[in-house]
């Protein structure tokens, strides 16, 4: 069985957490990598934007639609 417990008071989910614990109950912490994952994103994109990986491109619309443009991927159709 699996059981996901969410909320906002951190102080409530600590106890609850510790009960598991004391309970003998394995705990993931899915939030916390989620955090972790965001947090390295957004590091990750403030770097390079320090670089000025995002200089040269003056109209980011239309830069993400051409990304996306169907491309030949070598196969005859």
């Amino acid at each position: 069985m699996e059981i996901t417990i969410s909320g906002k008071d951190k102080e409530r989910l600590q106890q609850v957490e510790e009960l598991a614990k004391s309970l003998g109950l394995k705990i993931s912490k899915k939030q916390v990598l989620q955090e972790k994952k965001k947090k390295k994103a957004i590091d990750a994109l403030e770097k390079l934007a320090k670089m000025g990986a995002f200089k040269d491109i003056d109209d980011p619309v239309a830069w993400q639609k051409e990304q996306r443009k169907d491309r030949n991927i070598g196969r005859d159709e």
